[in-house]
Order: structure tokens, then sequence, then C-alpha cells
């Protein structure tokens, strides 16, 4: 029986093929987004693949399960079975489309809800979601965390005029003009929809923020808590604590290891500043991705002791990890997608956990800049990122806490993912049903 539509006046679907709770690395950012709808008495359903794009192997289903429900927080995921891959091979385009296909299976005998709302990164999703939309009289919302085919050209991934990219634009052109409201992360989208000639009156920003609730970001720690010593992460903390109370200072990148990373510069920035510093210094690489093999192969042709890789750690103990790290790093190479600004989730964790920040990224909206949370540095250098690494382990106590504060501030004030939240349940007209719980 078809639901009224008081019955469905606040039941958001959130299609994101990559969405998580805080239990895996990935980004939680619509697991916020869907407890404030559940805070306001409403109800989510947020469909992802558990099949992790980090890890390569499937998280969420066991046996021949193709879909299984599970509440964190309130908030139901659907998890769905998607194709295997491992790395930017065809099988990735597979995966994707099996996302899409097994998505618009699996909704099929769910109550209908109120508003669809489909998340880049690949368009395949937010396309399965316009089509579901349709399909169940709901409204859709299309929210672009990625551009793509532009990401991919900008990279060198795909040719302007292919018959791939003319596909995606044409994609991503009827998307923008059937949905209702189209939410971004990229401060400079309306330029670029202005330049393809889309619609721009419909658009609303909601950059990525930073849980300051979750992992107890609120308190920093100085040492591991003894009680968790049989945790695999312990040991790593506690070396660093010994490395720091021995004058150590500790650079961190926290995310994945990717070509757009160009981590190999970062490996030989750190080089360079062991040799001209002063003071001594270390690097922890704490993620995954298809270029760590060839990073550690490299930190091994360097001679790097002082370099340590450590496998993903889930997004609500990111804080106790930074906790025990002196400066966050942040490098991206050199692309001209970023001219429509960037909206990087590492950076809010670092400014949250009251890191100064060595940012490597050529930027028309620099928040670390904005912020006053550290330094700027062109990207693809070695030479000036180790002049950073080389001052920022230099600067006092004071000068680095200063930064730190700074970028908590900022933080608070622009990337509060609840703040985020509440416009995102504005948008999608989920009014309190019940009161709010207090923050």
């Amino acid at each position: 029986m078809a639901d009224s539509t008081n019955d469905r006046q606040c039941r958001i679907w959130i299609f994101n093929h990559y969405a998580s709770p805080p239990d895996r690395s990935t980004g939680t950012r619509h697991h916020s987004f869907a407890r404030e709808i559940v805070r306001r008495g409403g109800d989510v359903a947020v469909f992802a693949a558990g099949f992790g794009h980090v890890s390569g192997r499937e998280e969420r289903l066991t046996g021949r399960k193709l879909v299984r429900d599970q509440i964190v927080d309130g908030v139901r995921f659907v998890w769905l079975r998607t194709f295997p891959y491992r790395g930017n091979t065809w099988r990735r385009m597979v995966n994707m489309a099996s996302y899409a296909l097994v998505v618009v299976v699996a909704q099929a005998r769910r109550p209908a809800p109120s508003v669809v709302l489909g998340s880049t990164v690949h368009p395949f999703a937010a396309l399965a979601a316009w089509a579901v939309a349709r399909t169940r009289g709901a409204r859709f919302v299309y929210e672009v965390r990625d551009l793509w085919p532009q990401t991919l050209i900008d990279i060198g991934a795909m040719r302007p005029r292919s018959p791939g990219a003319r596909f995606l634009y044409a994609v991503e052109a009827f998307l923008v003009r059937r949905a209702e409201t189209v939410i971004t992360v990229l401060p400079g989208m309306s330029e670029y929809l202005a330049e393809r000639g889309l619609p721009t009156a419909h658009l609303r920003y909601l950059p990525n923020g930073v849980d300051l609730e979750l992992g107890g970001l609120m308190a920093r720690h100085s040492s591991a808590d003894p009680a968790t010593e049989i945790d695999p992460l312990y040991a790593v903390l506690e070396d660093l604590d010994r490395r720091r109370q021995r004058g150590a200072v500790i650079f961190a990148w926290v995310g994945s290891h990717g070509l757009v990373n160009r981590l190999d510069i970062v490996l030989r920035a750190f080089h360079l500043a062991s040799t001209q510093t002063a003071s001594p210094i270390g690097l922890l690489f704490v993620g995954d991705g298809p270029e760590k093999p060839a990073l550690q192969r490299l930190a091994v042709e360097l001679g790097l002791a002082d370099v340590t890789f450590l496998d993903p750690v889930r997004k609500d103990r990111v804080a106790e990890l930074l906790a025990h790290v002196d400066v966050g790093v942040a490098h991206y190479t050199r692309t001209d997608v970023y001219r429509y600004g960037v909206s990087f989730n590492k950076i809010f964790d670092y400014m949250a956990a009251r890191l100064p920040i060595a940012f490597a990224c050529e930027t028309f909206a620099d928040p670390v800049a904005a912020a006053g949370a550290g330094l700027t540095i062109r990207p693809d250098d070695p030479g000036a990122l180790a002049e950073a690494f080389c001052a920022l382990a230099a600067a006092p106590d004071s000068e680095r806490q200063r930064m730190g504060e700074a970028g908590r501030r900022y933080v608070e004030r622009e990337h509060d993912l609840a703040r985020i939240s509440v416009a995102f349940a504005d948008i999608v007209g989920c009014t309190a049903v019940v009161a709010p719980s207090p923050r």
C-alpha cells in the first residue's frame, strides 16, 4: 500500500557508494547528516557498498547476501554487495555500475521516501538516485563532491573530447538540470556551472567538515591509555610519544595514498629536511592506497629510518592519533580542477586537533591561509616543502600552538559538521518532529 504524504514527510534516502559510519577510515559526512535528521524525528537510510574501497575486500556482507540493514546511531545503513576490484582498473568501473544496479533493486520493496539524494564521487550513484526519485514520486537532490569528468580530464586520465568524457559531461548536465537542489562541497562550483552553461540558482554550498564531538576531539591526550595496550595502535602511539619526549617533531599524513597526492614528493622533502634541520623529525603515513607499496620501497631506498607507515585508522580514532603528532601534512599535485576550490576532510581533522599544517596545493580558496593555521607551499616541489618542514620544526612550541588554535577557531566557525548537518536538514525540508537533543 502506498504511503501517504504525511507518512513519508521526512524519510530521506542517501545514495553514496562510499558512505560509512565512524568504524572505518572513510568519510562520515552522511552519517552526521543522517543523525541530524533522526534527531528531528525523521527516518534515514544510507545506501552504501559493503565492499571497502581502501581495503579491497568485502567488509559488511557475509555468505551470499546481496543486501543487509544495520542501524548505527539510529541511522539505517543499507549495505549492498558490489563487484570486487583493486586499484583503478576496468573492474572499478564495473564496481560502480554494480552499485547503481543493486541499489535500484534493494529499494524496490521499501516504503517510498520524500527525498532521494544522489552523491558523487561517481555519477552513477546520483543517476540511480534520480531514477528512483522519479519512479517513487520523491524529490531529487544532487550532491557534487567530485567533478566527473573534469577531475579525470585535469589529471590526464581522460581526453576532453573522448566519448567517455562527453558521456559523463552529458550525465552531469542532466543531473544538474533535473535536481531540485544541487549541493556542493566546492566553493567555486557556481563558476564551474556557469562556464558549462548550466543553471546555478538552485546551488547550495555545504562544505565538508569535522564532527567536533566524534572521538573526543574537544580534548587532547598527552599519552595513550595503558588500558588499550593490547590495541595495535597503542604501540605506535607509545613510540611517537617516546620520540617526542626526546625532542623530535612528528609530521603526519592521514589519508589515501593515491596518484593525486604525490606522496613521493613528501618523502623526498622529508629526506631533504632531515639533513637540514637541527631538531630531529619524524614522518608518519596513515592510510592505504595504490601508491603505498611504491612509497614504502622509496623510503627504504632513501634510508629513511624515521618514517612510519600505519594502516588506516577508524574515523572515530583519528583524533586520538593526531593527539600524538605535531604537524599535519597535506600535499596535492598541481591540478587544474582545484581552481574551483578544495574541501579536504583531512585539513579539517588537523585543524580540529589543533595541529599546524604544511599545505602544498594550488587553489583559489586556501583554507589554511584563510585560517592562519600553517604554511602554504607550492605543490610538486620537494625543496619548498622541505623548507616548510624545517621552519615548522624550528618554530617555538608557542608558535605552533598559535597556528593550531587559529585552525581550531576556523573549523569551529566554518566547518563544524553539526552546523552543516542542520543546514542539510533544512534543505531537504525535515523540520523538527521532536525537539533536537541539545548540543
